[in-house]
C-alpha cells in the first residue's frame, strides 16, 4: 500500500477506535441502569423477566434500522445480546438480595463479569 492509502486507512480506523470507545461507554451505563432497575424490581417483587418491555425494546431496535437502511436482524441480534447481559445481571441482584447478600464483582453492576459464551446461555426465566 502507498503511504496515501495508510494514511487514510489510519484515520478512518482512529475514527471507528473512538466510535468504539463510545459504544462501549454506552454499553457500561446501560448495564449500570439495568443493576438500578433490578434493585427496584426486588424491592417491589416485580419479576425479573418482562416480556413485554424485551419486545418494546427490539421493536425499537428494527424500526431504527429501518429507518437507517440497516439489517434488522442484526441490530436485533445486537439487542438480544445487550437483553441476555442485562437479564444476567440483573438475576445476579436479585438472587444475591434474595439470599440476604451482597452482590460480589468488579463491574460497575457490582456483579462478577461472566467470560465467554456463557453469559447468554446461563440466564433463566423467572
Amino acid at each position: 500500500m502507498s503511504g496515501d492509502t495508510d494514511g487514510k486507512l489510519s484515520s478512518l480506523r482512529s475514527e471507528l477506535d473512538a466510535i468504539d470507545v463510545r459504544l462501549m461507554d454506552a454499553i457500561k451505563d446501560r448495564l449500570e441502569v439495568c443493576a438500578r432497575v433490578a434493585h427496584v424490581k426486588r424491592t417491589f417483587d416485580i419479576p425479573m423477566m418482562q416480556p413485554g418491555r424485551v419486545g418494546v425494546v427490539q421493536e425499537r431496535a428494527r424500526e431504527f434500522a429501518r429507518a437507517n437502511d440497516l439489517s434488522e436482524e442484526f441490530l436485533v441480534s445486537v439487542y438480544s445480546v445487550l437483553i441476555a447481559e442485562a437479564c444476567r445481571v440483573e438475576d445476579a441482584i436479585i438472587d444475591a438480595e434474595d439470599a440476604g447478600t451482597e452482590t460480589v464483582g468488579t463491574g460497575p453492576t457490582g456483579v462478577q463479569p461472566m467470560n465467554g459464551d456463557r453469559a447468554a446461555s446461563t440466564t433463566r426465566q423467572r
